[in-house]
């Protein structure tokens, strides 16, 4: 009964999609756009299959705006968001939230932070006012502050001092980006930057940065999109433009050919590698950046399939690429050798079997039109989730992509063939250029 129901859902949703070929008319997805003077811009896809709403606020900053020695200080602002404002108290913003049956909370990521409410419909005047109330009248503590870098401190320890993995992505990231670019620092920050920055820092940055012109309101549900940008500009409208925000000029300059070792205490090996490539956003060639996509979803099932499966010499493999970050990123392989089995002997394998991509594609054909089956009943699915919706809209606006880009993205991957993928890893998946870093397990007491 459940798998009837789910092809009806998924046979009704490639039905509609079939409009999303021919072009992408916003208006038929039921989004509606609106820029306040202020250079807010405000986003609307209504969805009226459940009584709820979700409004997010996103700001144009993150990790990769930052620099030494306040890496990480847009976390702690995200922190710090729900320490009161002249209007209401610490805590206080949460609890007005849960008591009126909602769901908050935030995010920080290397080119972005944003803030969320998820409520009944009838909640929407509430939601808006709070979060525009924080844009411009937050409080500063430094007893806050203090309590906040301690538990920034302790969420380091536990998503990367205390996990040899994290580690390695951290380091991989920091021998793969210039130390004077954007993506060189974690979102988190470094620790000695998370332990030294003060209250002033919060507050420049606070001052700087969130500002009407430098965010984007984005509400998805049950809502009448005249009447959110009524009240967008009811309670954002009066906020001043800030002219001093400038694009920022540190886009991520990526490194080849550094390797690095890391001896720490851990139970198993773990290996690492990078490649530079572009983005959407930074790419020249569009194809190009849908061929890196699927080049990872096909390298990622290939390799667990013959490494993992047949082989059984790994027992762990992760491809991963990031088509959405603003500026030139990576293309990511790491793994775990399976015992007994060194690291030399898998990344051989790895070697041998993109080589095999790169000559032999029609080999590959099977593999991408599953990979295509799946990528679309996915894509189907997630758009059943007002979170989702939500979130694509804001993060491809906020950083300079269309949102159009959010309802194309199954077409352009059905474009790809399996001489693009193979195209795609011959100049991009050159083992002489890439970055590693490799683990080796010290034991765990």
């Amino acid at each position: 009964m459940v798998d009837s129901m789910k092809r009806l859902i998924l046979l009704f949703f490639l039905l509609t999609h079939s409009l999303f070929a021919l072009a992408v008319d916003l208006a038929t997805q039921g989004v509606t756009q609106a820029i306040l003077d202020n250079g807010l811009k405000v986003i609307v896809k209504t969805d009226t299959r459940a009584p709820v709403f979700i409004s997010q606020l996103w700001y144009k900053v993150g990790a990769s705006d930052e620099y030494r020695p306040i890496t990480g200080v847009s976390h702690m602002l995200e922190h710090m968001m729900f320490k009161g404002t002249e209007a209401y108290k610490s805590g206080e913003f949460s609890k007005i939230i849960a008591r009126n049956g909602g769901d908050e909370n935030a995010f920080t990521s290397k080119d972005f932070t944003a803030y969320y409410q998820k409520m009944h419909k009838s909640k929407l005047d509430l939601a808006i006012k709070m979060e525009a109330d924080r844009m411009r009248n937050l409080t500063f503590s430094n007893q806050e502050l203090s309590k906040e870098r301690q538990v920034v401190i302790e969420e380091r320890r536990m998503r990367v001092e205390d996990k040899p993995n994290a580690k390695v992505y951290e380091n991989l990231r920091m021998i793969s980006f210039d130390k004077d670019g954007a993506y060189h620092s974690p979102v988190i920050g470094f620790q000695t930057d998370i332990e030294t920055y003060s209250l002033s820092d919060l507050r420049d940055w606070y001052e700087k940065y969130y500002a009407p012109n430098n965010a984007t309101l984005v509400v998805v549900g049950d809502v009448d999109p005249t009447k959110v940008i009524a009240l967008a500009k009811q309670y954002f409208g009066n906020y001043k433009y800030n002219p001093n925000i400038k694009e920022s000029q540190r886009p991520s300059i990526v490194l080849k050919s550094n390797t690095k070792i890391l001896k720490l205490k851990a139970e198993l090996p773990f290996y690492a590698l990078s490649f530079p490539v572009p983005s959407l956003k930074t790419t020249v060639n569009e194809k190009s950046v849908y061929s890196l996509e699927m080049l990872a979803y096909v390298l990622d099932n290939g390799l667990s399939k013959s490494l993992i499966r047949n082989q059984q010499i790994a027992s762990s493999i992760g491809v991963g690429y990031r088509l959405y970050d603003k500026y030139d990123t990576l293309f990511t392989v790491s793994f775990i050798p399976a015992s007994g089995v060194d690291q030399q002997t898998v990344l051989n394998a790895i070697k041998s079997q993109v080589s095999e991509l790169i000559n032999k594609p029609d080999l590959i054909k099977g593999e991408l039109s599953r990979t295509k089956a799946q990528l679309e009943a996915e894509f189907v699915f997630e758009q059943d989730l007002i979170s989702t919706q939500s979130y694509y809209l804001g993060m491809l606006s906020t950083v300079g992509l269309g949102i159009d880009k959010m309802f194309n993205y199954v077409d352009k991957m059905q474009e790809i063939n399996a001489k693009d993928v193979s195209d795609i890893a011959r100049q991009y998946l050159n083992f002489d250029d890439s970055n590693s870093v490799e683990l080796i397990p010290q034991g765990v007491k």
